[in-house]
């Protein structure tokens, strides 16, 4: 006879409360959108009143979201962020590489993949058809996040507590085209946000243009960008519309290798 699922109820020898809320993490996180309050309550051998604190500990936090009347919870925000800023670059690039790769030939122009880390814009990997641009977007650059296009499509749909963290303090003009105010940064996010792509115009080197879009999850979170860039005279020219295009295309198909990596990448 198999044993009662109670079983799993059991915690580790000088287990505390913050055991108890991991191991509820750990529920939910193994069967992410399928686990509801009672099966907490089953699983883990708790009354309905724990559970509830347990559970509305963690969504308080950001690290759980949904539940009440029998739904389900899902890993939330906080969680997703911390699991990808902190995820191994291997297999990112692996899943993302073919992608770029194929845009930059297409285009002949640089493209890179970037990830938001805390409240930094980073480059995770890059493709350049033209050594002249490569140093530009090597892996690990930080992005300015009121000057680059990649950090722009990242930061304008993020919370305010990381907007404000990544717009604190001066803003340095790194060239005569630098926005270096604040408010006026978060009008361009608003921007971005209702267009659905990002620019930079020799904001950061004179001469040097760049489009950045979202890379979003299935359920809609932003926590990666693509980006492109080149000569302001080739990125911004009639061929605009069909660049766009390409870039939308391709930060779709890396979304959805990123989402099934990071489902593989949790399992281990």
């Amino acid at each position: 006879m198999a044993k009662s699922p109670k079983a799993a109820s059991i915690e580790p020898e000088g287990g505390g409360p913050l055991d108890r809320y991991m191991s509820v993490l750990e529920l939910v996180a193994a069967f992410p959108g399928t686990v509801t309050m009672s099966d907490v309550c089953t699983m883990q051998g708790i009354p309905k009143t724990s559970a509830h604190r347990l559970l509305g500990g963690l969504a308080r936090a950001g690290l759980i979201e949904g539940g009440g009347r029998h739904r389900p919870y899902t890993l939330g925000p906080r969680l997703t962020r911390l699991l990808h800023a902190t995820a191994e670059e291997g297999w990112i690039d692996a899943l993302a590489r073919p992608t770029l790769e194929a845009l930059a030939s297409e285009r002949g122009e640089t493209t890179y993949l970037n990830r938001l880390v805390g409240h930094t814009v980073r480059v995770v990997c890059s493709v350049s058809p033209e050594v002249q641009w490569r140093s530009y977007v090597q892996p690990e650059l930080e992005m300015p996040p009121h000057a680059a296009a990649a950090a722009k499509a990242i930061l304008a749909f993020q919370s305010p507590a990381i907007v404000g963290k990544a717009l604190e303090g001066p803003l340095p003009a790194l060239t005569s085209q630098t926005q270096t105010d604040a408010d006026a940064v978060l009008r361009d996010y608003a921007e971005v946000r209702e267009k659905g792509w990002a620019t930079c115009v020799s904001e950061i080197d004179e001469g040097l243009g760049a489009l950045g879009v979202p890379v979003r999850f299935a359920d809609g979170s932003v926590l990666y960008s693509l980006g492109l860039t080149g000569p302001v005279q080739r990125v911004f020219n009639d061929d605009l519309p069909v660049r766009l295009s390409g870039l939308e295309r391709a930060a779709a198909t890396i979304g959805t290798a990123l989402s099934l990596g990071s489902e593989i990448a949790a399992r281990r």
